[in-house]
């Protein structure tokens, strides 16, 4: 069923009043609309939506819950290409949006740009599980936008979305997490998926990264200005016409990667997989509250640390795996570098490039190259990491792999450990970059 359009309802406000009982108001049994129950709801009310799709866009009271009665996704709020789906805007703790399916947002106007796609968060805090945002476009945030904001994002999917910044998820100062999330085929001119900056605290785990691109750098995520930790996050056929075909880190920068695989990303001026440097990255951000970026301690001017993580068939314009310029630092750690059109290298002699308790193998031409002369490490090693079954995309260590117990007081190196039996060597022959373009083309 389809609801009619509604007006937006007030900006979050906290009320001073005496606290009265929590109700729940059920749409369309008791409100016709989304945006009508929402209008007389209270901190400590649930709002339940029956499935359905419901053209309206609305914001959310402070502290108040909008759910879905039902599977999350089978209900939809439809912004009719008029603005932002759902709005958040200085709630308190305890504001939640779940379930939803949110679709044909175009965001909020703010000082000539437009603000989140399908899902606008200004200020506040604000959970936000099971849901989808489908398609948004935005200046910033196609998908979602969150600015100086508490904002967490949990089983939450971006699928396709645009934006100039973030074609999934745009962060500006606060703290995102995003937890157990999927970003399908989004698209940005910078950050495809993600982009991150002015101070932004940033926390991803458990997330998949599948064919975004970014026609400049960061065809996965970009991240300036910004503290960012990575856990288990999978990047996968993401492609950036400029650089950093899985993430790409500038100025101010600080990105710590643990347990990440890097799989098949591309880009065609360098960096397939990860790109670091200290060029200004931050955009003319909504407002103009510049807040200085958080550090995680390190003196680099741009800083990406890959621990326990892998490199794989990245292709694109060498240095194909991984590219340090200016004064910024790339440093490996029981990681895995192997089968990539082309190894991992600095193009500045300020530049640091560090690989230690590695395996280097497979790699087209010099594993570690650069103008800053990155020295050889004794730690690593150049051997075969037996992978379950590359080609499918399986970067599970074999049972007999040599990665297994390698020293440096490592259990395993690279993301995954031992996911399969005994097997044969592994198949690292990187797709070309000729290749890659045709498979995205269209």
């Amino acid at each position: 069923m389809t609801r009619g359009t509604a007006l937006l309802v007030p900006l979050c406000l906290v009320s001073l009043g005496t606290p009265v009982e929590a109700t729940t108001r059920r749409v369309p049994a008791d409100w016709a609309t989304i945006g009508a129950a929402l209008g007389g709801a209270s901190a400590g009310d649930t709002v339940l939506v029956a499935p359905g799709t419901y053209v309206e866009r609305v914001t959310l009271p402070s502290g108040v819950v909008l759910r879905v009665d039902g599977a999350p996704g089978t209900a939809t709020i439809d912004a009719a290409l008029g603005g932002s789906c759902v709005s958040a805007i200085d709630c308190a703790q305890g504001t939640r949006l779940e379930g939803f399916r949110l679709e044909r947002g175009r965001g909020e106007p703010e000082s000539g740009s437009t603000v989140g796609g399908a899902l606008r968060v200004l200020g506040g805090v604000v959970r936000v599980v099971d849901c989808t945002f489908d398609g948004g476009q935005a200046t910033f945030g196609g998908g979602s936008s969150g600015v100086a904001t508490t904002l967490m994002l949990v089983r939450c999917t971006w699928s396709g979305g645009s934006a100039a910044f973030g074609g999934g998820h745009f962060q500006a100062a606060g703290q995102v997490t995003i937890e157990d999330g999927r970003f399908e085929t989004p698209q940005a001119t910078t950050g495809g998926a993600l982009f991150a900056t002015n101070g932004a605290r940033v926390n991803v785990t458990g997330t998949l990264v599948r064919g975004a691109t970014s026609g400049g750098n960061g065809g996965g995520m970009h991240f300036d200005t910004c503290v960012a930790t990575l856990g288990h996050v999978r990047f996968e056929d993401n492609v950036a016409s400029g650089r950093g075909g899985g993430i790409a880190v500038a100025a101010g920068g600080q990105v710590l990667a643990t347990f990440c695989t890097f799989l098949r990303n591309g880009s065609s001026q360098g960096g397939g997989g990860v790109y670091v440097s200290c060029a200004a990255g931050a955009p003319e951000q909504p407002g103009d509250t510049i807040v200085p970026a958080p550090q995680l301690g390190a003196a680099d001017c741009a800083l990406l640390s890959l621990a326990q993580c892998d490199l794989l068939s990245s292709t694109g314009t060498a240095p194909a795996a991984g590219e340090v310029t200016d004064a910024g630092a790339l440093r490996l750690h029981a990681s895995i570098v192997a089968g990539n059109a082309s190894g991992l290298a600095c193009t500045d002699s300020r530049a640091t490039l560090e690989a230690g308790c590695s395996a280097l193998f497979g790699n087209h031409g010099a594993d570690l190259s650069g103008n800053c002369a990155p020295a050889a490490d004794g730690s690593n090693l150049a051997v075969d990491p037996y992978l379950c079954n590359l080609s499918a995309g399986d970067v599970g260590l074999c049972a007999n792999s040599p990665l297994v117990a390698p020293g440096c007081g490592d259990a395993f190196w690279g993301s995954t450990g031992v996911t399969c039996g005994d097997c044969g060597p592994t198949p690292a022959r990187a797709s070309t970059w000729g290749r890659l373009k045709v498979r995205y083309r269209g």
